[in-house]
């Protein structure tokens, strides 16, 4: 009896040693990563903060069961902003453009956040060009890329002024501010005002003889300079400080143009800030010259994506007030979502919110229950067309 009793014991004891030594393991084969965990929290913060208002639920109670990677999509938008002041009158227009077009990642992700991250990085605005003269500045720490002719590249500015007859395309730039200070109606209508300028009113008044306009972007933008008339010409530049760079036109020009909005997409925003003004107060804009004309465009990236929330349903919640009292009481409550939102830095900021494929509660009984006092005499006959019994069989 000993030695029948032996093997098994060695065998249980080998099942014991082979748990312990497996089961962290296991464990932490099924707890997904922390720092992906609080990455994906960080971003949908404000998801669930705007869809618990909506509901009015407590944002406690609440928690992300499902979240749908394959179906994400992103796209482009275009915000802009107009600010107009003369006299003492200060007015603010704002509007944004629509997502033409929805796109999915190439390549599949297995983290929200990083996802996220990646689709953040595409908000930037479609290539512009800008013929001088104008001063481009970079804001923030961001550094730009000038590209000239003959393959000369120049990294690390944070200045460009591009004297008259240069023209320079700038590429992935997240915004753009333009700052103007003009009469509104030489802006739109009036593109060869001439106009004597003393020394004292010029930007810079060594190598620039004419007012520089300036222009803010924002990000890591790229530059491709080259003249207006001949795109292989020769550009003479010359080095100001650490980070400042001029491209030198021909010729010096005394005399200057006011024209349009160097920026083409923004013209047509310009155009309609003078049509909204002129409705809404007529001939006032003409008796007070425009002083100040500020003009912002900034690429957003836009998500869609749909999630499922999971809902601890307390014994007070109103949901339990719908129901019937013969009903079931759920303590649990799963509604999925389909969320777009703006991303912003680390943040998703809610555009949309929509429910999708609500719940519908089936109640089921047995046959016997719901036909208990009904005579099977009572019922109608019920006839089957024959064709829905002929097997059609081809040979």
């Amino acid at each position: 009896m000993t030695t029948s009793r032996f093997p098994v014991s060695m065998s249980l004891l080998l099942l014991h040693f082979l748990v312990y030594v497996q089961l962290p393991t296991l464990i932490l084969a099924f707890i997904p990563s922390s720092n992906t965990s609080n990455s994906s929290h960080n971003y949908i913060q404000d998801v669930l903060k705007e869809i618990s208002a909506r509901q009015s639920w407590d944002l406690n109670d609440v928690r992300v069961s499902k979240l749908d990677l394959k179906k994400v999509r992103f796209g482009s938008a275009q915000r802009y902003e107009y600010r107009v002041a003369f006299g003492r009158n200060r007015l603010v227009l704002k509007y944004v453009d629509g997502v033409d077009s929805w796109k999915k990642l190439g390549t599949e992700k297995s983290d929200f956040g990083s996802l996220v991250g990646e689709v953040g990085s595409m908000g930037v605005l479609d290539t512009f060009k800008v013929e001088g003269p104008f001063e481009l500045l970079v804001g923030g720490s961001d550094e730009v890329s000038l590209q000239l002719p003959m393959n000369t590249s120049i990294k690390g500015l944070n200045r460009v002024l591009v004297g008259e007859g240069i023209t320079v395309e700038v590429r992935r730039a997240q915004e753009v501010s333009l700052f103007h200070s003009s009469n509104l109606g030489f802006l739109v209508n009036r593109s060869l005002v001439n106009n004597k300028v003393k020394n004292e009113f010029w930007a810079f008044q060594h190598s620039m003889c004419i007012p520089l306009l300036p222009i803010q972007v924002l990000g890591a933008a790229s530059l491709v300079a080259y003249k207006t008339r001949n795109r292989d010409a020769y550009i003479e530049t010359k080095f100001v400080s650490k980070g400042t760079i001029e491209l030198l036109p021909e010729k010096c020009y005394r005399v200057f143009k006011e024209r349009d909005c160097p920026i083409d997409s923004l013209s047509s925003g310009i155009a309609m800030v003078e049509r909204v003004l002129r409705n809404f107060l007529g001939d006032r804009i003409l008796q007070k010259h425009l002083r100040f004309l500020k003009t912002k465009i900034k690429a957003s990236a836009i998500i869609r994506f749909q999630l499922e929330l999971e809902r601890h349903v307390r014994s007070n919640d109103t949901l339990h007030a719908k129901l019937a009292e013969w009903r079931t009481k759920p303590n649990i409550q799963r509604i999925w979502f389909e969320v777009m939102a703006r991303v912003e830095a680390e943040r998703l900021k809610p555009l949309s919110i929509e429910k999708v494929n609500p719940f519908i509660g089936v109640d089921t009984v047995s046959w016997s229950n719901l036909m208990a006092n009904v005579s099977f005499t009572q019922l109608g006959s019920i006839l089957v067309p024959p064709e829905a019994l002929t097997l059609d069989v081809k040979w």
